[in-house]
C-alpha cells in the first residue's frame, strides 16, 4: 500500500483524525491475528475507484504460528495506460503490464481463491476495501471476508509515533522497509500486525 499517493486532502472527511478502534473491533482483530488469517494489499493506478484500476494484488497467508505459509502476487492488465507517476513509485512499468498482467477479473478470482474464508488485514483498510468493492460490482464475484485494519491497530499499539505509516512502523518494529510493491509491503505489514498484536495483548 502506499501513503504518497493516497493519503486524503486536507479538510476532506477522510482527513480527520481516525478513531481508536473500539472494543469489540479490537478484540475480533486480536482474535483473528492468532490465526491463520491473511494480509493483502493493492497497488492502483490512482486514488479513485470511479477512474482508476487495480495495479497489482498481493497476499500472503499467515498460520497460527505466525509463519508465512503461502503468497499470491499478480500485475493486472489494466485498461488504461500505467501512470508515469505510478510507474516511478512502484516500479510497475507498462512493459510489465503488457508483459505479465492478467485481466481483472482473473486476477481478482484468483485472489478470492487464496483468501478463501479467512480474515484479512490491509494497512489502510478502507482503501483496499473501496478497490475490491469495485472489482467485485464489475466482475460479479462478492468479497464478503471479515477485514480488519493495521493501520488502526498501530496507532493503538504505539500512540507516542508521530506517524504510524508502513514506512515509520517497518523501522519501529525492525521490519524490511516497504518498496511500494504490493508483496513487499505486505511482508512489512505482516511483521508489524504480529508486533502490534503482542503489544496489544501485552495489555
Amino acid at each position: 500500500m502506499t501513503f504518497f499517493y493516497r493519503r486524503p486532502r486536507a479538510g476532506s472527511p477522510a482527513a480527520a483524525p481516525a478513531r481508536k478502534p473500539g472494543a469489540e473491533t479490537l478484540t475480533a482483530a486480536l482474535h483473528a491475528l492468532r490465526g491463520p488469517f491473511i494480509v493483502a494489499d493493492l497497488e492502483t493506478t490512482g486514488l479513485s475507484t470511479a477512474t482508476c484500476e487495480i495495479l497489482e494484488f498481493a497476499a500472503v497467508r499467515v498460520g497460527a504460528e505466525g509463519t508465512l505459509e503461502r503468497e499470491y502476487t499478480q500485475v493486472v492488465r489494466t485498461r488504461g495506460p500505467v501512470p508515469p507517476f505510478i510507474s516511478r513509485l512502484t516500479g510497475i512499468t507498462q512493459a510489465e503490464v503488457d508483459r505479465h498482467g492478467v485481466p481483472v477479473r482473473q486476477a481478482f478470482s484468483s485472489f478470492l481463491d487464496f483468501v478463501e474464508d479467512l480474515p484479512v488485514f490491509f494497512h489502510n483498510a478502507s482503501f483496499d476495501r473501496r478497490f475490491l468493492g469495485a472489482a467485485a460490482e464489475q466482475t460479479g464475484m462478492p468479497f464478503s471476508n471479515p477485514t480488519h485494519c493495521t493501520l488502526a491497530l498501530a496507532r493503538r499499539a504505539w500512540p507516542e509515533l508521530p506517524s504510524h505509516k508502513l514506512e515509520i512502523l517497518a523501522r519501529h518494529v525492525g521490519a524490511s522497509d516497504p518498496t511500494h510493491r504490493a508483496l513487499a509491503d505486505v511482508r512489512t505489514t505482516v511483521a508489524v500486525a504480529l508486533a502490534a498484536s503482542s503489544r496489544l495483548a501485552a495489555g
